[in-house]
C-alpha cells in the first residue's frame, strides 16, 4: 500500500503532523542527543521534525516509495524489515518508531523492538507513538486507498512489550488530536550490566 500511495500518505498526514506536540519531540531530543535512526519514516516529515529538534537522521523504511521521498529531502535514508535492521550494534542515540509498531502482529512486535535495542547505545532511548485500542485489523483509512494492518494498545500492554525487552518506562502519555488516541511512549535501553 506504501509503495502506492506514499504521496497520498504524505498528504493525509499533512495537518497531524503540523500539530504534533513539539514537548515529545523536544524530551526524545533531551534524552537522545546525537544519531537517531527513524524507524518507518514514511514520506520523512517525522525526521524534519527531529531534525529541527537538533538530531541527525537515519530515515528507514519498508517502503521503497517513502524512502525515495526521504532522499529527495537529503536524509540518509534505508529501505529493509523492521525485524532485521542492517546496522551495527549500539550505534545509535535513539530510535524514534512513531505509529511504526502498529503496522506490525502484535506477535512480531517484540522481535522488532529486540532490533531496535541491538542497533542503541547502552543508555539510548526509544520513542514509540502507538494507536490506544483493542485487537488487530486490516482497514482503510481515508485518504490513502488500500487496506493496512493495525495493532492497537493500552498502557499496560505498551509497558509490559517494553519491559520485557529490557527497556525502563521513562513516560507514557495519551495525546487525543481528534477521535484517534495516541499513546506517546519513551523508554530507555538497560545496560548489560543492570540486566545481569
Amino acid at each position: 500500500t506504501y509503495n502506492r500511495y506514499a504521496l497520498e500518505y504524505d498528504q493525509e498526514t499533512t495537518l497531524f503532523w503540523e500539530k504534533f506536540p513539539r514537548d515529545f519531540i523536544e524530551r526524545f531530543a533531551q534524552c537522545a542527543p546525537g544519531i537517531v535512526l527513524n524507524v518507518g519514516s514514511g514520506p520523512g516529515r517525522d525526521a524534519r521534525l527531529l531534525t529541527s529538534a537538533g538530531l541527525t537522521v537515519v530515515c528507514f523504511d519498508a517502503s521503497k516509495a517513502m524512502v525515495a521521498l526521504c532522499k529527495e529531502q537529503g536524509f540518509d535514508a534505508v529501505v529493509g524489515d523492521f525485524n532485521h535492521l542492517p546496522f551495527k550494534d549500539g550505534v545509535f542515540a535513539g530510535v524514534w518508531a512513531y505509529c511504526s509498531l502498529i503496522h506490525v502482529p502484535e506477535y512480531e512486535a517484540e522481535r522488532a523492538l529486540k532490533e531496535m535495542k541491538r542497533v542503541l547505545q547502552p543508555d539510548g532511548v526509544v520513542a514509540l507513538g502507538l494507536i490506544v485500542g483493542v485487537g488487530e485489523e486490516y482497514k482503510e483509512t481515508p485518504g490513502v486507498p488500500g487496506k493496512r494492518w493495525f495493532s492497537y494498545y493500552d498502557e499496560h500492554q505498551a509497558e509490559e512489550l517494553l519491559e520485557h525487552q529490557g527497556f525502563d518506562i521513562i513516560s507514557i502519555e495519551r495525546y487525543q488530536p481528534r477521535s484517534t488516541a495516541y499513546l506517546h511512549v519513551l523508554a530507555r535501553n538497560k545496560n548489560v550490566s543492570e540486566l545481569q
